[in-house]
């Protein structure tokens, strides 16, 4: 009868350690030569929700990168690129198998105009659009002030809009000057002045009193002078 004897194989501690070595080294020449043999291709912009203005924008914006290779491109430095464009709300760099470095950018949304060259979204984010045809749209409303009280302005907006809506009116033009004093147009022709004492306690006042004791006269007023530590002045309209 045939005996089949087994010897135990020992693997010591350094055998191990020399596997992972060769294994790294491997690694890194297989990565070595990928980045120094890769062929560089232009950057992809996905261009689905892109208007031609945005695109070519951004091909400006990425251009000075020049072609990239897959794993050589440095994806920071492409996002710091397109981020330069204000009106871009967000972009995406990535790796793509099938397609290369592939940017996505998602364009911010105007909800009012700033001022007569930049427009606002509903961050509060002043921003200069990519095509100038978007500036002074009508359809929408005009704020003006400084850049770093557009947070305060929309805001003012919003709580003016609620307030004076039973009136069936809204706001058309808001100022707020250097010495924070709001300048108010509604849709309708009217328009209010207000200091920056108890300015939202001054409007919302207004915005009662037009529903109540100046109901009747609502059509008839140009223009009412919150200005005032005591009460306001009203300018009426000239009758035709």
């Amino acid at each position: 009868m045939t005996k089949i004897s087994m010897k135990k194989i020992t693997v010591k501690p350094w055998h191990s350690a020399l596997m992972i070595i060769v294994l790294i080294a491997i690694f890194g020449l297989l990565t070595n030569y990928l980045l120094n043999n890769e062929t560089a291709k232009p950057i992809v912009i996905e261009s689905n929700q892109l208007t031609q203005a945005q695109l070519s924008a951004i091909q400006q914006a990425v251009e000075p990168i020049g072609e990239v290779q897959f794993f050589g491109a440095d994806l920071v430095k492409i996002h710091q690129h397109i981020s330069q464009l204000t009106w871009v709300e967000s972009a995406n760099v990535q790796r793509d198998w099938n397609n290369g470095v592939v940017v996505s950018v998602t364009a911010r949304r105007p909800i009012a105009n700033f001022g007569s060259d930049r427009l606002l979204d509903a961050n509060g984010v002043v921003y200069e659009p990519a095509e100038s045809s978007q500036l002074m749209n009508p359809k929408l409303v005009n704020l003006h002030g400084r850049d770093t009280e557009s947070q305060q302005i929309m805001q003012k907006l919003k709580r003016i809009n609620t307030w004076y809506a039973p009136l069936d009116v809204r706001v058309q033009d808001l100022i707020l000057t250097p010495r924070q004093t709001w300048i108010i147009r509604f849709n309708n022709g009217m328009r209010i002045m207000v200091d920056h004492e108890d300015t939202e306690q001054k409007l919302y006042n207004l915005a009662i009193q037009l529903q109540s004791t100046l109901a009747n006269d609502f059509g008839r007023i140009d223009s009412v002078d919150l200005r005032y530590k005591n009460g306001f002045a009203i300018a009426w309209r000239n009758q035709a």
